[in-house]
């Protein structure tokens, strides 16, 4: 690895053509079959779950296009860098994006003016890759542990009620203000740099709740240590399918986090098929599901239409939410 995060796990032709087979995929597609070096470009540093999902990625289309693809790390500003890498690229299929949903749906209101970029025309969708959850989850300040006895609680924790999260700006962020909006109570937004310091807190009863993807307590919340009450997706959790999603509970908030591919404006609709159906065939396999089970991670596909349509939903719905919250990026 270089001074410039830049993947030197390469996949190679030869990997392409071994992995066909196992991946369940046909035969390289021709109309990729020769050129440049793809490159998988996303917003998060080497050994997290985001980059062992770019991998994926990048593996799936060697597999099913015969070319040699890598992952690079182009991370800072939320992932606002990789984001403005990809815009910047060429249309021809070489470069693509591995991306949450935040920089496509959240960022336009979050930071408005200081965007470099329009989701709706400076890129082209896809794939969905993946589906996950948020989740509220509570530690032992809260004397409690079920949805019913936090709320209780929180009606008389004065400035004790509090959520940490993530990060300032995120999605997390919003989901818990969101929330706390439901609920008919103030909650103060702590933020963190990432959920590892968020968690230790929480278990150590230094904030009371915390909003975070579904793994990033999941150990804990086996553990018995803090408890994850809500989820965020339209269904139950594989993960904690014990646990009630927030809409069973009675509060209209359903944000499942994702995954998505997309490539710079002005991708041939032909490429953008042949990386679709390589993406999605590769992570249609057992193995891919026992990977992506490991990350937290479920794989859902759709189509680049569906995708756009779904960031266009999502887009709108977060614009009354930032707004409402008088939240102001701090860069």
């Amino acid at each position: 690895m270089n001074a410039h995060n830049v993947s030197r796990r390469c996949v190679g032709l030869a990997l392409a053509m071994a992995g066909v087979a196992a991946l369940g995929l046909a035969a390289p597609v021709a109309v990729m079959a020769q050129g440049a070096t793809v490159k998988v470009v996303v917003g998060f540093s080497p050994g997290g779950s985001v980059d062992a999902l770019a991998r994926m990625t990048a593996e799936a289309v060697a597999a099913g296009t015969g070319r040699t693809a890598i992952v690079e790390n182009k991370t800072g500003a939320g992932g606002r860098i990789a984001v403005d890498l990809v815009k910047s690229s060429p249309p021809d299929g070489n470069t693509l994006l591995v991306a949450p949903q935040g920089p496509m749906t959240l960022f336009t209101h979050v930071f408005k003016d200081k965007l470099n970029y329009d989701p709706a025309k400076d890129f082209t969708p896809i794939t969905r890759l993946v589906t996950a959850d948020f989740a509220l989850t509570i530690g032992p300040m809260v004397p409690a542990k079920d949805m019913a006895g936090f709320r209780t609680w929180l009606r008389s924790a004065g400035d004790k009620a509090a959520f940490g999260s993530p990060g300032a700006g995120t999605l997390p962020h919003f989901v818990g203000i969101s929330m706390a909006a439901q609920l008919g109570v103030p909650m103060t937004h702590i933020p963190y740099q990432g959920s590892a310091k968020s968690m230790l807190d929480l278990a150590g009863g230094t904030v009371a709740a915390t909003v975070s993807p579904v793994t990033e307590a999941l150990e804990l919340h086996k553990a018995g240590k803090v408890h994850i009450i809500a989820t965020t997706g339209a269904k139950r959790s594989p993960f904690v399918p014990d646990v009630p999603t927030f809409k069973e509970l009675g509060i209209d908030l359903e944000v499942p986090l994702w995954f998505a591919v997309y490539g710079p404006a002005g991708v041939p609709p032909a490429t953008v098929d042949t990386l679709r159906k390589a993406i999605d065939s590769a992570l249609a396999t057992p193995d891919a599901a026992q990977r992506l089970a490991k990350l937290g991670l479920v794989a859902a596909p759709l189509s680049p239409a569906e995708l756009e349509a779904l960031r266009q939903r999502e887009s709108a719905m977060w614009g009354p939410v930032v707004k409402a919250s008088g939240f102001t990026p701090a860069n």
